[in-house]
């Protein structure tokens, strides 16, 4: 039986609780026939610039999720004391437009979004029901004027945030990883769940074996990636599957990392390129680690090959010019990506809000400023080439962030307001 150390949460922002070798998330094939097939409750509906300081939502709102479908087109789910509800652009966040009702039926908070097109989507939320809410999967297919709840994971021994990595393909296939329990003072069992019919059923694609499911990605239907973390002994993992789930071998078998090295990201923008980023426990003081290393593959994680060695000089990814440390990495293509900073190990912002930007797979990268504020920053991209950035401040103020380049430029939103 697989367990989650108790106290760790399956989150958005990938982070390190107590510099414990086992990481949480953050950072996707049809339901493979050989799995266990999970309860699943009948769908119920619920209704280029200089970086600016940052500008927030409406007083008491908070930006709470975020998804760019196109240059033009993303929504923003917003949260306060009241509950949730959810905000669209069609002009690029000039503007924004309440979508659907002013406070979303029976739901906290949405912590996740992801969309196909611009009906059809998944979402993780926070449910507004019960002493210790559930987190559940909700789906629509009217652009987010009303969802309907496809899964439920009740919270074990009264924890939060037991659903995330989100991962969506297409309207149909989606993934996520839970943490259903029983608890023990071991800790607490993981999941990889799949949906192959959006949402209507799914199974259990993955359950690790003496080890915590840390976070999982796929490119498209068929290759995905998971990363887990032993829990008797240190170390951890990486697997592939070549067939949607029906299958896993190891892709990075522990014995290839230093006894306190375990994976902090994974991102894999196609079947064949994929890239994983780890840190060193050891090097933790509190919240903050001090080495990194990164490793890639062009086989599709057949075989890698080690692009920063923990054992670097820091210089690969801290810079004078950027603020914080590395956090979920975000590649867009066999060259191309992103290194956000200030969330992950990190723990609290230590400087301008910025991410590393790299045009060579990694071998080098440079500091992009996306605000002069404090802020940890996480990133989503609609393509190579639109993405959104959030940043977060100490007082957990945000501010959203637009880049049309890739990453090399960014210019704050307008405040989506209630």
């Amino acid at each position: 039986m697989s367990r989650r150390p108790i106290g760790v949460l399956v989150v958005i922002v990938i982070a390190v609780t107590g510099c414990a070798p086992t990481v949480t998330p953050p950072p996707t094939p049809s339901v493979p026939p050989n799995v266990s097939a999970s309860d699943t409750p009948s769908a119920s509906p619920t209704a280029p610039a200089t970086p600016s300081p940052g500008i927030t939502p409406a007083p008491g709102a908070s930006i709470s999720a975020y998804e760019p479908l196109t240059e033009v087109v993303g929504w923003v789910g917003l949260r306060d004391d009241t509950g949730a509800s959810l905000a669209k652009t069609t002009d690029g966040g000039q503007t924004w437009q309440r979508i659907g009702p002013a406070r979303i039926p029976g739901i906290r908070s949405l912590e996740e979004l992801r969309f196909s097109d611009e009906r059809r989507g998944f979402a993780i939320a926070l449910a507004a029901r019960g002493t210790f809410p559930p987190s559940v999967v909700l789906t629509t297919d009217d652009g987010g004027q009303s969802w309907a709840e496809r899964l439920s994971i009740e919270p074990p021994d009264g924890r939060a945030g037991v659903v995330g990595d989100l991962v969506a393909v297409d309207d149909r296939h989606a993934w996520v990883v839970t943490t259903p329990g029983p608890c023990d003072p071991a800790g607490c069992v993981t999941e990889l769940r799949a949906t192959a019919d959006a949402g209507g059923t799914w199974s259990t694609a993955y359950r690790p074996n003496g080890a915590v499911l840390v976070t999982a990605t796929f490119a498209d239907v068929s290759r995905g990636w998971l990363t887990e973390s032993f829990v008797v002994r240190r170390g951890a993992d990486l697997l592939l599957t070549p067939d949607g789930g029906r299958s896993w071998q190891t892709s990075i078998d522990a014995d290839r990392l230093a006894p306190p090295e375990d994976f902090l990201a994974i991102s894999g923008p196609t079947p064949r390129d994929v890239w994983a980023l780890s840190f060193d426990a050891v090097s933790c003081i509190g919240r903050a680690c001090g080495r990194y290393a990164l490793r890639s593959s062009h086989d599709g994680g057949l075989t890698w090959s080690t692009l920063h060695t923990l054992d670097e000089d820091a210089g690969w990814w801290a810079n004078t010019d950027c603020g914080g440390l590395p956090g979920g990495a975000t590649f867009l293509d066999a060259t191309h990506g992103l290194i956000p900073l200030g969330q992950g190990p990190g723990g609290s912002p230590g400087g301008p809000g910025s991410v590393l930007f790299t045009e060579d797979g990694g071998q080098t990268f440079k500091c992009v400023r996306v605000t002069a504020d404090k802020t940890s920053i996480t990133v989503r991209f609609a393509n190579a080439r639109i993405g959104w950035a959030l940043a977060t401040a100490v007082d957990l103020k945000r501010s959203l962030y637009r880049t049309i380049d890739g990453g090399l430029s960014w210019q704050v939103l307008s405040p989506p307001g209630r």
